[in-house]
């Protein structure tokens, strides 16, 4: 299976986009970055979607992915944390299938939830990203809109594809451009990567 998000990550060199690695997860600012501080939380190795892992290592990756929140927060504002769960690129899903959490600043958290419940209802609450796992049995949206707060929808034809940046986009004044393949933000990708470099680099000296 050719997988881009591998391929990039098995390359060396200076145009890395990676910003930090934990534990086998990776921190990179994404394409189509229409807001300084939007990150994608990645694993090293190919799995599609974080309910495809098993239960402990959900454990073991939820701190680190808020770690990975607060420092994102720390400088870009609140935060929210978003994940298209994809099976095989059904409608609502994302169509990437190398698992990706979205860590996306925004105005206003609850305004995002608020577009979410409108679109599919109410959601289910999630005691944490652990309970994906037992949770999904098939395509899904989950939404952290901060920490300890999780909610999980099926995906269905009521979500669009490129949901969450649909809503976030909207939210930041671009709905027109929140598809990342005609609007990159190659510039805010690397003010991302070059202000959380140097944060990260900050907590370690």
């Amino acid at each position: 299976m050719d997988c881009v998000f591998c391929a990039e990550f098995a390359s060396t060199g200076d145009g890395s986009r990676i910003i930090v690695e934990d534990g086998g997860w990776l921190l990179l600012p994404t394409v189509g970055c229409f807001a300084p501080g939007y990150c994608l939380f990645m694993p090293l190795d190919h799995v599609d979607a974080a309910a495809d892992l098993h239960p402990n290592e959900l454990v073991r990756v939820e701190p680190a992915v808020e770690r990975m929140r607060a420092r994102i927060e720390s400088v870009f504002g609140p935060t929210i944390l978003a994940e298209h769960g994809s099976r095989d690129c059904q409608l609502g899903a994302s169509c990437c299938t190398h698992c990706h959490l979205h860590l996306i600043p925004v105005p206003d958290p609850d305004a995002v939830t608020a577009v979410y419940q409108a679109t599919g209802g109410d959601g289910k609450a999630l005691q944490g990203l652990a309970d994906l796992a037992s949770t999904a049995e098939g395509p899904y949206l989950y939404l952290s809109p901060r920490p300890g707060q999780h909610l999980f929808w099926p995906a269905d034809s009521r979500f669009a594809r490129q949901y969450v940046r649909r809503v976030c986009a909207q939210l930041h004044g671009v709905a027109d451009q929140y598809d990342w393949r005609g609007h990159p933000f190659s510039h805010n990708q690397r003010l991302t990567a070059d202000i959380l470099r140097g944060v990260f680099e900050q907590q370690t000296a």
